[in-house]
């Protein structure tokens, strides 16, 4: 929706600008060719400078505006079968976009009035070099002309990559505005990057596309999954849901047992804190279900690593419970030593008999960090 508020608003702002008043004119143009990279590229382009600009901090002020510039008269973009088929399929309307024809460019480059910022060229066509003074920014991929290398007000990025698409994207991504391509607007800018690396097939890397190619890509797919991600770990972890499942599913559903020298350990991973675990079931029934796992499974020792997330932050907290409390309290020291991650005990009023608890300050940890750090104690021989 606000790539299409943007693509709105730009056409109605070239209205204005097709009186040729003496204001400042801000376009992003594609080479002449108009092929995929450049007429989606001009959209990925605009759409940048625009929002690093700030235009939004003062909308209506267009001198922060920069329209997205088709480089080909009204009429002829049909031509382009791919481009009015991508077009057309997100809701664009080929008659709301502004080409080179709506515009009389020349009044504003002989009045000092324009800025061009092209992309998938680095020099303009031998038809529009007139305008070469308003040039300001260069974003491209093919053999480096030189054309403006003199020039200190205009900033050159010319980079081998399958498509000029892919280094316009990674500035967003550079410049802390990757929150503006949701998924909606990246599979809206990827068809050129698509097109001109092939998908990057992989036989053609470092020869049609590279690194900044996959970079963008990478980017993109990550913002691009980032709502089913979001939805799948929130339903993974909601707290209310899994203590709904009771405490016997809630340590069964993810659970594993380890072999540590002549020690059978288990381990559960859970996605509520231990103080809603007794809060909710008690302490009574939780001890009573780690029992039955221990006679079940023969364990020797049991841990619940729980890890829970609020407001983005994620905390991760471990439970040890040993049926022997001499051991258990060997393993404590022989842990506390041993592990490589921060630790605060965690005290639970009445609650000492058997259990240890611990508050781990390193949101990165799982079971696949803790059970190293145990299987090297028991099977060194460190718990004495």
């Amino acid at each position: 929706d606000r790539l299409q508020e943007f693509i709105n608003e730009t056409y109605t702002a070239s209205l204005t600008y097709r009186e040729n008043i003496d204001e400042k004119l801000n376009i992003c143009l594609g080479n002449v060719s108009c092929d995929m990279d450049s007429s989606i590229g001009v959209f990925i382009l605009a759409y940048y400078l625009t929002h690093v600009n700030k235009y939004y901090e003062d909308p209506g002020n267009y001198d922060t505006l920069f329209i997205p510039v088709i480089n080909c008269p009204r009429g002829e973009l049909q031509a382009r079968i791919d481009i009015t088929y991508h077009l057309t399929k997100y809701g664009v309307n080929l008659d709301n976009l502004v080409y080179i024809s709506d515009l009389n460019i020349d009044h504003y480059s002989n009045n000092g009035l324009l800025s061009i910022s092209i992309i998938d060229h680095n020099k303009l066509d031998m038809t529009q070099s007139k305008w070469d003074d308003s040039i300001r920014m260069v974003v491209d991929h093919h053999v480096d002309t030189h054309a403006y290398d003199n020039r200190k007000d205009v900033e050159r990025h010319v980079n081998f990559c399958g498509s000029a698409c892919s280094m316009a994207v990674n500035f967003y991504f550079e410049n802390n505005l990757g929150h503006l391509l949701d998924k909606e607007v990246c599979e809206f800018f990827f068809p050129a990057i698509l097109l001109d690396t092939e998908n990057l097939k992989p036989s053609l890397k470092n020869l049609k596309w590279g690194d900044i190619d996959e970079i963008a890509c990478n980017r993109m797919f990550r913002a691009m999954m980032s709502n089913m991600y979001n939805d799948l770990i929130t339903k993974k972890t909601d707290r209310k849901l899994n203590l709904q499942l009771g405490i016997q599913l809630i340590l069964l559903k993810d659970y594993k047992n380890y072999l540590w020298k002549d020690t059978v350990a288990g381990i559960s991973v859970c996605f509520n804190t231990f103080h809603e675990l007794i809060n909710t079931f008690t302490l009574d029934s939780l001890r009573t279900n780690i029992l039955q796992r221990l006679d079940r499974n023969k364990l020797g020792l049991y841990m619940i690593i729980t890890q829970t997330y609020f407001e983005g932050k994620a905390t991760r907290e471990l439970m040890i419970f040993d049926k022997e409390e001499a051991r258990l309290a060997k393993i404590r020291k022989a842990f506390e030593k041993e592990c490589p991650f921060a630790l605060k005990t965690k005290k639970f009023t009445g609650v000492s008999k058997n259990f240890v608890f611990y508050v781990i300050a390193d949101e990165t940890v799982s079971r696949k960090k803790i059970e190293p750090v145990f299987k090297k104690m028991f099977e060194e021989e460190l718990i004495k």
